[in-house]
């Protein structure tokens, strides 16, 4: 292989965020947020459901706000100015057949 067409580092990555309970403890939020809303009369006044869904709520949109926070700023900010082009001896000239 030519010094041309050697393949060099990648110049962009893929950070995923660590693993979260965040979305789960949303869902079960609203889920109580729901409940407190068609729970009338089952076994807590239903504005117990609502409250403790709230608080779940709020808990969880606050941890992945955090941690999306955390991860964002967590990211390298220098890159270096490489640029992938390719050899000219890739591309052919458009043909005119008609």
């Amino acid at each position: 292989m030519n010094q041309k067409q050697q393949i060099i580092e990648p110049t962009e990555t893929i950070h995923l965020t660590s693993p979260s309970w965040g979305p789960a403890v949303l869902a079960f939020g609203i889920l109580g947020l729901v409940a407190g809303t068609f729970a009338t009369g089952f076994m807590l006044p239903a504005w117990t459901y609502a409250a403790a869904g709230l608080l779940f709520a709020i808990g969880g949109l606050r941890s992945m706000t955090r941690k999306g926070k955390r991860a964002f700023y967590g990211l390298p900010r220098e890159t270096s100015d490489a640029r992938a082009e390719l050899p000219l001896e890739s591309f052919t000239a458009p043909r005119h057949d008609r």
